[in-house]
C-alpha cells in the first residue's frame, strides 16, 4: 500500500468512526475505576423516546442501557423534546455539557414545521461528574439568522487557538431563492451565549448539509490535526490544521467520500465518551 493509500486509509477509519461518536474524556479517577464508553443518544420518535439515554459499553460494539432503560434526563422546556445530542467536555474534565436539539416531532410538531419553523434554540445540560446535571436552558442560536427556520444537530469542539469552543449546528435558510440546510458556526465558553456567528460549510446548488462533526486526530496519523466528517448525500471528509481556518476540498486534501456505516445497534444521535488519553496529550 503506497503512503498515500496509508495515510487516506488511517483519516477513513478513524473519523467514520468518530462520525458517529464523539470521543471526549472523563475524569481520570473514573477511567482508573471503570474503563469503557458512554453512549448519548434518543431512542425514537415520540415524547418519551426524544429524551437523553445511556448506554455502557466496555468495546464500542456491545451495549448495555443505564437507568434500566430509562431516560437519565427529560427536557422540560421548549417542545419538551430533544435529539441529537453532544456531550462536551471542558479541556481540565471539570465540567461537562449536554447539548442537544429542541425538537419533538409526533408530540406537538410534525417534520414539515420541524423543517420550517421549528425552534431557534439549543437545549443545554451543565455537569461536573456526568452524574448530577443542572435543570436544562435553552440557548438561542438561530435567532440572529435573517428568515432562519430552526437549529438541528449541534456539535462542539475546543478550539485551542481561541481558548473557547466552536460551536456548529444545522439552519435551514433561504438564501437566492435556494431553501436548504446550511452548518452555522459561532464560539462560546460557557454554552449560555455565542459570540457572532457566521456560516461555516454550504454545499453549491440546492445540496443541504445537516450533520456535521469535527475530531482531532491522534498525533501522527495523517497529514491534518482535525478531520471533520459531514453529511451532505453522503460523508465527505475534510481535513485541516485549524478549526476556523481553510478546509482543503476534496480534490486537494486527503479527504474521501464514503456511505454511512451502520448496524442495527447504531442507535440515533449518539455521542459517545472515551475514558483514553486525549489526541492533544499523546
Amino acid at each position: 500500500m503506497s503512503a498515500l493509500r496509508a495515510r487516506l486509509s488511517a483519516i477513513l477509519l478513524a473519523a467514520c468512526l468518530l462520525f458517529t461518536s464523539q470521543a471526549l474524556i472523563t475524569p481520570d479517577r473514573a477511567a482508573a475505576a471503570d474503563p469503557g464508553y458512554l453512549m448519548l443518544h434518543f431512542t425514537g420518535e415520540g415524547a418519551a423516546g426524544q429524551q437523553m439515554y445511556l448506554a455502557h459499553s466496555t468495546d464500542g460494539l456491545h451495549w448495555n442501557d443505564l437507568n434500566g432503560g430509562a431516560p437519565i434526563l427529560r427536557s422540560t422546556i421548549g417542545t419538551k423534546g430533544v435529539r441529537d445530542p453532544a456531550l462536551v467536555r471542558s479541556p481540565g474534565g471539570d465540567k461537562y455539557w449536554i447539548i442537544a436539539t429542541d425538537l419533538c416531532i409526533s408530540c406537538g410538531q410534525n417534520w414539515e414545521a420541524a423543517v420550517n419553523n421549528g425552534s431557534r434554540d439549543l437545549v443545554v445540560w451543565e455537569s461536573t461528574d456526568l452524574v448530577t446535571w443542572s435543570q436544562p436552558w435553552l440557548l438561542n442560536v438561530a435567532g440572529a439568522i435573517p428568515d432562519g427556520r430552526n437549529a438541528w444537530a449541534p456539535e462542539a469542539v475546543w478550539n485551542p487557538e481561541t481558548n473557547d469552543y466552536v460551536l456548529y449546528w444545522a439552519t435551514n435558510k433561504p438564501v437566492n431563492g435556494v431553501k436548504k440546510h446550511r452548518i452555522f458556526s459561532a464560539r462560546t465558553s460557557d454554552f449560555r451565549s455565542i459570540t457572532t456567528l457566521q456560516t461555516y460549510i454550504e454545499r453549491p446548488g440546492p445540496q443541504e448539509i445537516i450533520d456535521t462533526q469535527i475530531v482531532e486526530m491522534p498525533a501522527g496519523v495523517g497529514s491534518h490535526r482535525y478531520v471533520r466528517a459531514s453529511g451532505d448525500g453522503q460523508i465527505t471528509l475534510e481535513g485541516s490544521n485549524s478549526i476556523l481556518g481553510t478546509w482543503p476540498s476534496a480534490s486537494t486534501c486527503a479527504s474521501t467520500r464514503t456511505s454511512p456505516a451502520r448496524t442495527p445497534s447504531s442507535g440515533c444521535g449518539p455521542a459517545w465518551r472515551a475514558r483514553e488519553p486525549s489526541p492533544s496529550s499523546r
